[in-house]
């Protein structure tokens, strides 16, 4: 009978995003949700589910730019997003695992490369 080798935790994550749109904002912001995770994990990634997303600072930047300098004003607005979203992180911890090892007795043989040939 086997054993099941994955775990579950909770954690926090830590995420910015920057956009046109407040859509753009949160959907960059959430999109690096994986970055986060798997670069300070020792273990194989199965599934990030996120749980709760809280808001830390959320701002808008508005501004008007024209073309060479006088023609057509409009006014743009960029959002950015800065959220902790709290993520169930199903792993596989490679410590916790063991390998079975075998060895194989691989033994050298010369080759010769004049044999046969002319």
């Amino acid at each position: 009978m086997t054993t099941a080798i994955n775990t579950t935790r909770e954690r926090t994550v830590r995420v910015t995003g920057k956009g046109e749109t407040k859509q753009k904002a949160f959907a960059q912001a959430l999109s690096q949700i994986q970055k986060q995770v798997v670069e300070n994990e020792d273990a194989v990634t199965l599934q990030i589910t996120p749980l709760q997303v809280t808001p830390v600072s959320l701002q808008s930047e508005t501004y008007r730019e024209r073309f060479l300098l006088f023609f057509f004003p409009r006014t743009r607005t960029t959002y950015h997003a800065t959220i902790d979203v709290l993520v169930a992180i199903n792993a596989i911890d490679l410590t916790q695992v063991p390998f079975e090892e075998k060895a194989k007795n691989a033994t050298w043989k010369p080759v010769d490369v004049l044999k046969g040939g002319k």
